[in-house]
């Protein structure tokens, strides 16, 4: 994830282009499950090719357990998190194609270094657009039904946390500094992404 300055992004009023100061945390993608047994062997006699899992002496089934849930909660606020919030202000979180609640790092960031938490999405007009190349759409009807029962979803977590989503359309590089502006919010946080059209946005 990463978090934008907004003391960089200039007269809010108007479209800018701006630079992100990008810090990339390694979380692991993939917890293998560790099963008590006298000696490290195969579970399976012929595993998938991507996926070895391996029996590690003296780890009790009840441990494995709390490991897989310590690493789940990491960066997923509930009321057992007791997540501790030292910051102060107002946070605005930019949703894109990550739209969880659980082990959502940028919103886990947000809602601990600051006082309020403003979740946003914003419906960009070039998602409909036309692909770079051979200018096929983007989105088509199906596709869009998804994102908006997605959005659906996502409204209906967040309330569980007393937050709400603020759906606006338009470009994020406009509409973010004039939210930041309007709401006094000092940091956005948001996933980065990795394909080149989303990169762009950056």
């Amino acid at each position: 994830s990463f978090s934008l300055s907004l003391q960089k992004l200039g007269n809010p009023s108007k479209p800018i282009s701006f630079s992100l100061n990008l810090t990339q945390n390694h979380v692991p993608k993939r917890l293998h499950t560790m099963i008590s047994t006298s000696k490290s062997e195969p579970i399976h006699p012929n595993p998938p090719s991507q996926s070895m899992v391996y029996r590690v002496p003296g780890l009790h089934p009840d441990e494995i357990d709390n490991i897989a849930g310590q690493t789940f909660r990491r960066y997923t606020l509930s009321p057992a998190s007791n997540v501790r919030r030292t910051g102060k202000g107002t946070c605005i979180v930019w949703f894109r194609n990550d739209l969880r609640v659980l082990d959502n790092e940028a919103l886990f960031k947000a809602w601990a270094s600051s006082e309020s938490v403003l979740p946003v999405y914003c419906v960009d007009p070039r998602l409909f657009g036309a692909t770079y190349y051979f200018g096929l759409p983007k989105t088509g009807a199906l596709r869009a039904q998804f994102l908006v029962e997605c959005l659906a979803d996502l409204r209906k977590n967040l309330q569980k946390y007393d937050l709400d989503l603020l759906i606006r359309h338009g470009k994020p590089e406009e509409i973010l500094p004039s939210l930041a502006e309007s709401f006094g919010a000092h940091t956005i946080y948001a996933h980065k992404e990795t394909c080149s059209e989303e990169v762009k946005v950056e």
